[in-house]
């Protein structure tokens, strides 16, 4: 991967927005600071990876939200789960900097920083007499030493929707009211025994699977089976099978049938080629079939849906 640049869009005493590019695509990341020591952030990603930055210090917490997408997470050295809409993890980074890869192309999260002696200090001045220690929300999630990823429960999957629906030049004391409700959740639940059971994948599985991915989308009209996917990459078919679910969310057959789809709607709308055309391109011989698989997939034929999006332009 090339350098990812983080270019500068707006700039206020409360909020800052960047632009993030790189070769896979670009996205936009917005931080607000909610409180002294505490900052929001909105992630809204259209690429396949996104660095992070190294910090030495281990006085901040994160609390991060996928809302839409799935986010590949390093757990320990060359280990990886894979968060999916959501899931939210618990994490102090210090001393780690990796990169965060989005399998489905795109990530939309929301994410809390917390400066934790400073964020303390400002919850006491701003609600006297009610006690938040961030130190104590911390130690209970985090005292296995790894980050903690789980299932967000109801009541915090909502407070994190309500705050995607406010438009952010509005949302300042909004933002204070959203936050507070996060952390006496966090307080007051206890921590599950058991954290999602979710299985973590190496990364020499994790790199076989994504060339896979990179070498079945090259050529969709292309059908490989399992057995020769297996033999042409040197991984078992069990292995394969596992990994490729774990990293993309979904069987390997489904995904390339979704991926083909995709690529014949693209092609119907951007492109005059003929519908058999465009069935051949996406590995379909039977002009027929390709029609009732896409109207199964979007709810339309494909001359309906051609004429569908050249209407709406």
């Amino acid at each position: 991967m090339g350098e990812t640049k983080k270019k500068p869009y707006y700039k206020s005493d409360t909020c800052e927005v960047s632009r993030m590019e790189n070769e896979t695509g670009d996205g936009i990341s917005t931080a607000f600071r909610v409180f002294p020591g505490i900052y929001l952030l909105h992630s809204d990603f259209h690429m396949q990876e996104c660095p992070t930055v190294k910090s030495e210090d281990a006085d901040i917490l994160w609390l991060d939200f996928c809302r839409e997408g799935r986010v590949e997470w390093e757990i320990s050295k060359d280990k990886y789960v894979y968060l999916e809409s959501g899931n939210y993890v618990i994490d102090i980074r210090a001393g780690r900097k990796f990169t965060l890869h989005f399998p489905m192309g795109h990530y939309h999260g929301i994410s809390l920083r917390i400066h934790m002696k400073e964020a303390n200090q400002a919850l006491t001045d701003f609600i006297k007499g009610v006690n938040i220690d961030v130190y104590t929300i911390r130690d209970k999630f985090l005292s296995e030493g790894q980050p903690f990823i789980t299932k967000g429960n109801e009541i915090i999957h909502h407070i994190f929707e309500e705050i995607e629906q406010v438009p952010w030049d509005s949302s300042g004391e909004y933002y204070k009211i959203k936050v507070l409700e996060i952390l006496f959740q966090l307080k007051n639940m206890e921590r599950p025994k058991e954290q999602i059971e979710r299985p973590y994948f190496v990364k020499q599985q994790v790199e076989i699977v994504k060339e896979i991915r990179d070498f079945i989308t090259a050529s969709p009209e292309q059908h490989y089976t399992m057995e020769e996917l297996s033999k042409r990459f040197e991984i078992p078919v069990s292995s394969l099978k596992r990994c490729f679910k774990g990293v993309y969310g979904t069987a390997i057959y489904s995904f390339m049938r979704s991926y083909r789809m995709d690529m014949a709607g693209h092609l119907l709308a951007e492109t005059g080629e003929t519908v058999a055309a465009i069935a051949a391109e996406v590995g379909y011989t039977n002009c027929s079939k390709f029609s009732e698989a896409f109207k199964e997939a979007t709810g339309m034929t494909p001359i309906d849906y051609r004429k569908f999006k050249s209407h709406r332009e």
